[in-house]
């Protein structure tokens, strides 16, 4: 699977504290060693089609669009506003 980013991606995750910034690098290279990693949570939103989610610690996450064999990762942030998100 390949991993791409979009601007807006790049400009949420900037916005973020150093620590989560470290925490969504580390994961990121755990998730293309073994994108099933537990810690991950990674994973097709049931709900809403071609849209995954990627776990980023306790209290953050990663959302992409899956198109084929590539991931579009566009939005990262608090557990808070992901819930907002995926709700709509």
């Amino acid at each position: 699977m390949n991993h791409r980013t979009t601007t807006k991606f790049w400009k949420r995750y900037y916005a973020l504290p150093d620590a989560i910034q470290d925490l969504a690098d580390k994961n990121f290279e755990i998730l293309k060693a073994d994108p099933f990693h537990p810690s991950l949570h990674f994973k097709e939103l049931s709900h809403k089609e071609n849209l995954w989610s990627a776990r980023v610690g306790d209290h953050f996450r990663a959302l992409a669009i899956r198109e084929s064999d590539e991931l579009y990762w566009f939005w990262i942030g608090s557990h808070a506003e992901y819930d907002r998100i995926i709700s709509q």
